[in-house]
């Protein structure tokens, strides 16, 4: 059995994290840009986000984290301060999401449909990134 290298991180390599992160924020940010697309939120258990305005402004601001976090790989002065953004924007997306699920409001898709695993698997996929990503809050290069 061999001791752990000093000055060798273990874990997932953060440029795969910020990819995979750049993909689901892509996803997320598409879906909330089709707001005022019925068919797809009739998929997902007559949810639907109303007014479409906000859902779309925040369809904008996913669709462009997604592209910083896709191009910081290649930038590694910027990439500790983009990665600690993300990993803020996915915890609260997924506080939000869960606070969410767990009221009485109207809006939440049934338990069991597709619409409510969407944002349950959403919600956790968030979490696992923003967790993942928030290492680098703690990381000392000493």
């Amino acid at each position: 059995m061999t001791a752990p290298q000093p000055g060798r991180r273990r874990g997932f390599p953060m440029g795969l994290v910020l990819r995979v992160n750049a993909v689901v924020a892509l996803i997320v940010g598409v879906v909330l840009l089709a707001a005022t697309w019925s068919s797809l939120f009739e998929h997902l258990s007559k949810f639907r986000p109303v007014p479409w305005v906000y859902a779309q402004i925040g369809g904008a601001a996913f669709v462009g984290l997604a592209w910083m976090l896709w191009r910081v790989r290649k930038q590694v002065e910027a990439q500790e301060i983009v990665t600690q953004g993300a990993a803020i924007v996915n915890l609260v997306t997924f506080v939000c999401i869960s606070v969410w699920l767990f009221s009485n409001d109207r809006g939440i898709p049934s338990s069991g449909s597709l619409g409510s695993w969407a944002f349950d698997l959403t919600a956790v996929v968030l979490l696992v990134l923003g967790v993942l990503e928030a290492r680098v809050f703690w990381r000392r290069d000493g």
